[in-house]
């Protein structure tokens, strides 16, 4: 973390001595995301709880732990089913606070008194290991100034917008990649890490173009040929099939 307060992400100073120092990435798992999250689902005791709670449970991590645990459960390969269209929604309302240049999330009051299941969280989490250990891996501080750039930001929560839109839609293929984007650039606000967040822009393209190509596919030979036609397609590209 970093070795300043940050104005809006909360990150803790005695966190920062070692990425401040450059230590070698076996040491950067201290960012500890996971923990974090984890902390998180100690801390609600197997109950289900609101939006609102888990704010207040989240406190001064800002937009990034948010956005991070707002993604988690739709970034997964097995999604937790039921919760990539609200929490898409509530992600749009969101980036676009941070597209007015909001230093702080704010719930509505529709949003806040939603519940969450207690095992969505866990089953994400758990489920999340992998991802989680990969952005821990890779993400440190750096170009700290850009990631508290008026401008840059606003142009993160546009993008951040344009992902929930495609996430929100019920149709396979247009959650998993766009809400991934979005837990990128959620863990390079909460750790300040610009290059992660430039690497998070780079990617919205690619995770556009998946979702766009479901929906055409989808408005042309029917919601069904997306898992039929496109997703064998797109496995075999990456050679998954």
């Amino acid at each position: 973390m970093s070795d300043t307060p940050a104005a809006d992400e909360g990150a803790a100073p005695e966190d920062a001595e070692p990425a401040a120092k450059g230590g070698t990435p076996e040491v950067l798992p201290d960012t500890h995301l996971s923990k974090e999250l984890l902390d998180l689902l100690e801390k609600l005791d197997g109950r289900d709880c609101t939006i609102g709670e888990l704010m207040e449970l989240i406190g001064d991590r800002g937009f990034g732990l948010m956005l991070l645990v707002l993604a988690l459960p739709a970034a997964l390969p097995i999604p937790a089913p039921g919760y990539a269209t609200p929490f898409g929604v509530l992600m749009v309302v969101l980036g676009a606070q941070m597209i007015m240049g909001r230093s702080s999330p704010y719930i509505p009051e529709f949003f806040a008194k939603r519940t969450v299941k207690h095992g969505v969280l866990r089953f994400s989490i758990q489920n999340g290991h992998v991802p989680l250990k990969v952005v821990e891996f890779l993400i440190r501080p750096r170009l700290r100034k850009l990631t508290h750039n008026r401008a840059f930001r606003s142009a993160i929560g546009l993008i951040i917008v344009m992902m929930a839109c495609f996430m929100s839609l019920p149709i396979p293929l247009t959650n998993t990649a766009p809400s991934f984007v979005i837990f990128v650039m959620a863990a390079g606000l909460l750790e300040e890490d610009g290059l992660l967040l430039l690497a998070g822009i780079l990617l919205a393209p690619v995770a556009a173009s998946i979702a766009g190509g479901a929906l055409y596919v989808a408005a042309t030979m029917g919601p069904e040929a997306v898992e039929t036609t496109l997703k064998p397609m797109i496995k075999g590209i990456l050679g998954m099939g």
